[in-house]
């Protein structure tokens, strides 16, 4: 028992601890500091209210998460909704954790679509081969993701400050590392929405994740403690993130001190650093940017450390970078797992067909991002329609015979419902003509809605 406990948490932590953690929390610490941090924890609350609703409904009616959908709620088009969403989740953490790989080993942007495919290869083989050995493996990863991202920041920090010379550096490395612990950064309404979409995002909601796992959790497993250590880790790794942003920042303006004050170094690579200094400072300073663009300046970090010449710099790249892909790679085998076995179940496929089925359209979903309005579109449709297709997911819980606390789940669905409706609009404020066309790619996931009556008299024609 304790062994499936251990299992359970690092499956759930490997999902939990995605891409998102590292490319989107930093800014909001960064700009809002424990203002942002005690904020957040009011959406951590929330998903967390969804998240053992779900896993303790299908494991005490030990229904699959199509069968509960039709037989306890009458919602059978919802898995479908949950699917499609779950392959546009599935294809982000693909991409990003592909140019994790392109920074790491510093590569062309044209080697990405060969190294999605030998990705997607990889987790297709995992699951084949290992099967039911694959939770295992995962918890293997989860731990060697946790001990990359935290090594990364401790030996950052020191070659940072061993690099930082110029007071006017140092003064902006220690003034933004003092706002992520500081209360004195005021909260900004876009950003604040931005944010709490993410924090829920980052749970790994809205893919029906956790009605699956809740089908073959055992009967005594305690979900409050498991989650209790889940939300310990994933704060302490957002944390992680944001100090390892403030000393790439730190390091940034260093570089580009030293080759403006270098004459032999061309006014060309000088102008470079600064541009990408300010991208940084951006980064962590502007709380209303658009999370788009905020997504790519992330990965300036890599280039940064590189072309600063700081000591250990391959360490330090191979360790962020590492941590960012085993990030994203552990959430993406988990999706296709979960996929195949929400296809499996409403499609009657073999475990093979469904397991190539979602990791094929995944795969082509991440190969389409290579072009950048439809990588746009994606994002924008994400963090758009994330908060609505969460709370859809949690709808179902509140009708039929579900053995949940109703209040409480009202509440999360309420709560995610309201933060997806403004996201929805904030997301249209922000500049770009791909936004709006994400969005309506977003909306157009909810119509599965619309024959749900016909999926149920297929469902009642079917047994």
């Amino acid at each position: 028992m304790r062994k499936m406990s251990t299992l359970m948490a690092l499956l759930i932590t490997g999902y939990i601890l995605g891409v998102l953690n590292f490319l989107l929390m930093p800014k909001y610490y960064i700009a809002f500091g424990l203002k942002g941090f005690v904020l957040s924890l009011v959406a951590l609350g929330v998903g967390l209210i969804l998240i053992y609703g779900e896993l303790e409904a299908t494991r005490k009616t030990r229904y699959l998460i199509h069968e509960f959908m039709v037989k306890v709620s009458r919602l059978p088009a919802i898995t479908i909704i949950l699917l499609m969403f779950l392959m546009l989740f599935g294809a982000i953490n693909l991409y990003y954790s592909g140019f994790a790989l392109i920074k790491l080993f510093d590569l062309g942007p044209t080697m990405l679509i060969l190294l999605l495919l030998v990705i997607v290869t990889l987790i297709w083989l995992f699951l084949i081969i290992l099967r039911g050995r694959s939770v295992e493996f995962i918890g293997i990863l989860a731990v060697l993701f946790i001990v990359f991202a935290f090594v990364s920041l401790f030996l950052m920090r020191a070659q940072v400050y061993d690099f930082v010379r110029s007071e006017t550096a140092l003064n902006y490395l220690n003034s933004y590392r003092h706002a992520v612990l500081s209360f004195d950064h005021p909260l900004t309404a876009r950003g604040t929405i931005m944010m709490l979409i993410t924090v829920l995002l980052s749970l790994g909601l809205g893919a029906g994740v956790y009605y699956v796992l809740g089908s073959f959790a055992p009967s005594d497993l305690d979900f409050r403690k498991l989650l209790a250590v889940v939300l310990l880790l994933q704060i302490l790794l957002s944390f992680t993130a944001a100090f390892t942003t403030v000393y790439a920042i730190g390091a940034a303006y260093q570089s580009y001190e030293t080759a403006f004050n270098n004459p032999q170094i061309p006014s060309e690579k000088s102008m470079k650093l600064f541009m990408d200094f300010h991208k940084l400072e951006d980064y962590g300073g502007k709380s209303n940017q658009s999370p788009i663009k905020a997504i790519e300046t992330f990965y300036l970090i890599p280039d940064i450390i590189r072309e600063s010449g700081i000591g250990g710099s391959s360490a330090i790249i191979f360790l962020l970078m590492g941590s960012l892909f085993l990030a994203g790679f552990t959430t993406l085998i988990v999706l296709v797992e979960i996929g195949a076995q929400i296809s499996a179940e409403m499609f009657q496929m073999k475990r093979n067909t469904s397991v190539s089925f979602v990791s094929g359209i995944v795969l082509i979903l991440s190969a389409a991002m290579m072009v950048s309005g439809i990588k746009v579109m994606f994002l924008a449709a994400l963090l758009g329609v994330g908060g609505l297709i969460i709370a859809l997911e949690g709808a179902p819980l509140l009708v039929g015979v579900s053995p949940v606390d109703r209040r409480l789940i009202g509440v999360g669905v309420l709560a995610s419902a309201v933060i997806g409706l403004i996201s929805l609009r904030t997301m249209l404020s922000f500049k770009g003509s791909y936004i709006p066309l994400g969005i309506l790619v977003g909306l157009l996931l909810f119509l599965p809605m619309l024959f749900n009556n016909y999926l149920m008299a297929g469902s009642r024609r079917g047994r």
